[in-house]
């Protein structure tokens, strides 16, 4: 599993390094103690729900990772799994995607969540999908206002007030 073979460094201002790179089918073990050291609202934020355990959906997801439908990057540090970005579409071809993106607060605020999104856009790009979108809770204003940098629109969601539609349009597609 990874989406694509490239390992890119990473040298934050406070001379942290660390490594962006495809998630691998080895991460599993990594990204279960990763979800242990989130704090109940980094949880909330991405989750929309508290919980101790990683997710069996997020752990379904990386044992049937299909490469033709998903794409997924983390922030690598010797390791441990610090920051993870993934897109997802219903099937291969699909023309939209869904996208997911966690930073953990022992490398938040050092520009970690934007690069992880040009990475999930323009892996967005090749695989030629028109639009990328992510439910976002209309509290995480470090999201929204990311998502906003890059030219994203935030529109609502009918059914749900307290949650935003993030919508990256990458070419011409249905709407949020």
């Amino acid at each position: 599993m990874t989406s694509g073979g490239f390992a890119e460094p990473i040298r934050l201002e406070d001379g942290r390094n660390f490594v962006l790179r495809p998630l691998r089918s080895g991460d599993l073990e990594a990204l279960q103690r990763a979800f242990l050291r989130l704090t109940p609202e980094e949880i909330e934020y991405r989750f929309f729900h508290r919980s101790r355990e990683l997710p069996a959906s997020v752990t379904a997801q990386i044992r049937g990772f299909d490469p033709a439908r998903e794409a997924a990057f983390v922030v690598d540090d010797a390791g441990e799994i610090r920051a993870v970005a993934d897109l997802h579409a219903d099937r291969p071809g699909a023309r939209e995607a869904e996208f997911g993106l966690i930073v953990g607060k022992a490398v938040a605020g050092h520009g970690i969540g934007r690069l992880l999104m040009l990475r999930l856009l323009e892996a967005a790009r090749r695989r030629g999908i028109t639009a990328l979108t992510g439910n976002v809770r209309t509290d995480n204003t470090r999201m929204l206002e990311l998502c906003r940098d890059l030219g994203a629109a935030i529109l609502p969601i009918a059914e749900d007030p307290a949650t935003l539609c993030a919508r990256f349009e990458l070419g011409t597609g249905p709407r949020c």
